[in-house]
């Protein structure tokens, strides 16, 4: 009896499997042969290939656009930030001789101020004579 039983729901599934297929053919019917079905498809094909190529551009693209306006932006705000530089970077050289408290500074100051108590007149200087 199980045997019968399982070759009648064989049947019922093997026609409910027909039904199935035939509403599928009937919603998409088979394309119709012609000359140039291979070419239109190749050209879908191409067209594809081209249109995932130029999105992979894009994306390179919008990826070296993105990099540079960040660099661009890190420049402009290390340009903009105050920096903290030795005040010796903006002053000039004579600023700078002013400002230094060297020995050698000293010794020299020292030695002209000497010079000047025991200054020899010269032979010109005939009304300078002390």
């Amino acid at each position: 009896m199980s045997e019968q039983f399982d070759a009648r729901e064989q049947r019922e599934l093997e026609t409910r499997l027909d039904e199935c297929f035939s509403a599928y053919r009937e919603a998409c019917p088979d394309p119709e042969p012609s000359a140039d079905f291979m070419p239109r498809l190749w050209a879908r094909i191409d067209s594809r290939q081209q249109q995932q190529a130029a999105a992979a551009w894009r994306r390179w693209t919008e990826a070296f656009l993105s990099l540079a306006a960040a660099a661009s932006l890190f420049i402009v705000l290390m340009q903009v930030l105050p920096q903290s530089t030795p005040a010796y970077y903006h002053s000039t050289y004579l600023e700078q001789l002013s400002e230094d408290e060297a020995t050698e500074r000293v010794l020299l100051q020292d030695v002209a101020l000497v010079e000047t108590q025991h200054k020899t007149p010269l032979p010109g200087d005939v009304g300078n004579q002390r």
